[in-house]
């Protein structure tokens, strides 16, 4: 399970929250406190309750919260909310880096509500300093989750938010009631104390919304009127009045004389308090002692993924040749004289910049990545016009892992002002690196306006996918074209780690499947579960279509081949058609998927949230296929993206397998394969009606006794050929290969490996991914003449 935690709880007496606060403690962790922020001036528990209809902080029924304190046997830290709602973007952070809100001078900057739990957890910290984790409830609510991460990452704090995306996670059957059937199971009474949806009636009012019978009736009313049966979307709140014993050693208890019932406009009804006491449970135990038995951890693989496992367990993968490379390679690290040289390409939408690298201030790999972030800067508002706001994926190459902190904590300056960092890979290429070469990075620049893309950055732990533990998002999206659908979706590198416990995964550390202690078993798992985490990340933002991918993999001489055949064989096994109950293990959209209130206030869309639970992927629909027969191949539902297999020395964690891929959302792909020889292959797909093209270029073997550039440039103009495209070969280049290459003369983008496979097994010379952009202009630059360059 990892690492023990000493977690402070926020609650707030809703159901989410101290349902997490039982997830806590089912996964090993210690509830040592509960922290709870309380409108201005309240009424002591005496007087009406004050709600303030907050996004942030649920306040209605908050003169009840003391007495969870003695109920739960826990100390209750109390903060009076202070300060508005002065921060209102869905992601929290301008703020906090000193930033007032447009149009507002800094002496008029209110201070955002969302501090106020910096002092509430600061006075908690001073009598248990030993605490290093907060607990929310947070669901689908990206507004509130931000928020808390931001305040506990700054207060040395792990965020844990266990029911994150829970609605899209396994359940133990079709029929299964989801979240709130869950929280029945180990005895939560909640109480719905509050409804603002046109489709809850008044007498719902103190029902039980975990009990099946209102259930029902709250699934029958949001079938009908729209929203959440969970309540994500504001439609009601509730207060817990019991939880399982012995953990609950007290009932609260609200005689009806003192609920009062206020109305307000849109068929808005909540309910004040002027009193309650603790009512003493029968029993030693009381008939939920056995709570932590029947609270379900959801499974880590969903049924789709758990499939795919069983596929590759059963699968006796081999390459389909042997080795088809020349024995007269020359490796990066072999060549004279390493050009610290960045090149950049520059698109209608984006900009790339490539290889910024700096041996030339010698071997120290701290002061070469300063070099690099003061270069990067250069480059950005010198050449470019943008900021690294502006920066939405980056690929950092080291020479070893051991240099990962030190390179992280330099590049991570870059981005302290930015809520949402750019997605990134990072990879260890060993001696497979140019000579005194230690760290070089690339990036990709959008040119459109930062509040035009989307951006995913979850940095709690859950259920879900791995937390950003570092200054790097899960995705973030590119739109073509301001006020048109589509966008190009790009996916960090995601390596096996277990979401709830940040550890990688092993057999050895799940009950759920086969046991085996062969590192070949544990890399079929870890193949599958980082795979997953891709899938689900692809799916919340909206991606349909995997331009391709690119597994990362750390293997012997003994293995690579092996390895290489098992991951082409889960990329091609996770296209295949699949039974519509196989294909999801959610609840239906209907009973259970909300939307965040802030992006229903703020664009008007209250199905969001339902979208993304719904979403198809692959998904054939926006797919046409101009090669071979498209009919067919698509009533076959068989098309798979291309595929590289990537060998480097090390990745982060230790792990044996990372992916990394760029999706397309909402926009028509066009596909084509072709093999204009035998020695290349080519898959490449245009996207937005060819004014992005992206190509996946394979070569087989080179020919030594002639110029390799060259031949990389004869394989590019093939793509152009095939594709009956121009200029293509002007276009931005990722070249992965483990011959030396003088990447100046080729104006690429380079990832020296040990060595690079493709999806049938097969070992290749080299791979090549273009990206082209109507309009794409490259140059290329001595990192040395950078400031020269900027004041000509």
């Amino acid at each position: 399970m990892g690492r023990e935690l000493n977690v402070i709880a926020f609650i707030s007496g809703g159901k989410d929250s101290f349902f997490s606060l039982l997830h806590c403690i089912a996964n090993g962790h210690k509830v040592i406190a509960l922290a709870n922020l309380y409108p201005p001036n309240p009424s002591d528990g005496v007087g009406m309750d004050t709600d303030l209809n907050s996004h942030m902080y649920q306040t209605v029924g908050h003169t009840l919260i003391p007495l969870y304190a003695e109920i739960l046997s826990l100390p209750l830290y109390r903060q009076e909310i202070g300060g508005s709602a002065v921060d209102q973007a869905k992601d929290y952070g301008a703020l906090r880096n000193g930033l007032p809100p447009q149009g507002k001078p800094d002496s008029a900057v209110e201070e955002d509500e969302t501090e106020s739990m910096i002092t509430l957890l600061q006075r908690v910290k001073q009598d248990y300093p030993e605490a290093d984790a907060v607990s929310s409830g947070a669901i689908l609510s990206t507004y509130q989750r931000t928020r808390i991460e931001s305040v506990a990452l700054r207060m040395s704090l792990v965020p844990l938010a266990y029911l994150w995306q829970y609605p899209e996670l396994p359940t133990p059957g079709p029929r299964s009631g989801g979240l709130l059937e869950d929280m029945a199971k180990v005895g939560l009474d909640a109480r719905i104390i509050k409804i603002a949806s046109g489709g809850l009636d008044e007498d719902l009012l103190w029902e039980n919304v975990c009990a099946e019978g209102t259930r029902r009736k709250m699934a029958r009313a949001m079938r009908r009127f729209g929203g959440s049966v969970l309540g994500e979307g504001g439609e009601f709140e509730t207060l817990v009045v019991d939880g399982p014993s012995p953990l609950w050693k007290g009932a609260v208890e609200v005689r009806a004389d003192q609920r009062k019932t206020t109305r307000g406009g849109g068929g808005e009804a909540s309910m004040t308090f002027v009193g309650g006491r603790i009512r003493e449970k029968k029993g030693k135990h009381g008939q939920s002692s056995n709570w932590l038995e029947k609270l379900r951890l959801p499974s880590l693989l969903d049924r789709e993924f758990k499939r795919l496992l069983e596929n590759l367990d059963h699968e006796d993968c081999h390459p389909s040749a042997t080795d088809s490379r020349t024995s007269a390679v020359v490796p990066f690290a072999a060549v004279d004289e390493w050009e610290d040289r960045y090149h950049i390409c520059s698109g209608i939408w984006t900009s790339r910049v490539s290889n910024i690298s700096a041996s030339f201030v010698g071997d120290d790999t701290k002061k070469q990545m300063e070099r690099i972030k003061h270069t990067l800067m250069l480059i950005l508002e010198g050449i470019l016009q943008r900021s690294v706001h502006d920066i939405v994926f980056s690929t950092i190459l080291l020479r070893s892992m051991d240099d990962f902190q030190a390179v992280n904590e330099i590049y991570g300056e870059l981005f302290s002002a930015k809520p949402n960092p750019p997605a990134r890979v990072t990879v260890a290429c060993g001696e497979s690196m140019p000579r005194e070469v230690n760290v070089m990075v690339s990036v990709v620049v959008s040119q459109q306006p930062d509040r035009y893309r989307q951006c995913l950055h979850v940095q709690s732990r859950s259920y879900w996918a791995p937390a950003n533990i570092g200054p790097y998002s899960q995705a973030t999206s590119v739109p073509f074209e301001i006020g048109r659908a589509g966008a190009l979706v790009y996916i960090a590198g995601q390596i096996p780690l277990v979401p709830a416990s940040m550890e990688v995964v092993t057999r050895a550390s799940l009950d759920e499947i086969p046991q085996s202690e062969s590192k070949i078993a544990n890399f079929r798992l870890q193949t599958s579960v980082a795979l997953q985490h891709l899938w689900r990340i692809g799916k919340v933002m909206n991606v349909g279509w995997w331009t391709g991918a690119i597994a990362f993999l750390v293997a012997g001489k003994d293995d690579i081949k092996h390895k290489a055949a098992l991951s082409a064989s889960a990329w091609r096994t996770i296209h295949a058609p699949r039974d519509h109950d196989e294909s999801t293990d959610q609840v239906t959209p209907s009973d259970e998927a909300g939307f965040d209130v802030w992006n229903q206030q703020q664009t008007g869309n209250r199905n969001f949230e339902a979208e993304t639970l719904e979403n198809v992927l692959p998904d054939l629909a926006m797919v046409s296929v101009t090669n071979g027969n498209p009919q067919e191949k698509k009533a076959a539902n068989i098309w798979t993206s291309p595929f590289f297999a990537v060998e480097i020395a090390q990745l982060p964690r230790g792990s044996q397998i990372e992916w990394q891929a760029v999706g397309v959302s909402r926009a028509p792909v066009r596909v084509f394969e072709e093999t204009p020889e035998h020695n290349l292959s080519i898959t490449a797909c245009s996207i937005a009606s060819n004014e992005t093209v992206q190509g996946f270029i394979g070569i087989k073997s080179f020919d030594t006794k002639r110029d390799i550039v060259a031949q990389i440039r004869e394989a590019l103009l093939a793509l152009e050929k095939v594709w009956k495209m121009t200029d293509i070969v002007d276009g931005h280049k990722v070249v992965y290969t483990s011959y030396g290459i003088d990447h100046s003369r080729l104006g690429a983008q380079m990832i020296p490996c040990k060595s690079v496979w493709d999806s049938s097994g097969v070992e290749l010379a080299a791979a090549i991914v273009v990206h082209y952009e109507v309009g794409d202009v490259s140059h290329s630059q001595r990192t040395t003449d950078v400031s020269t360059l900027l004041v000509q």
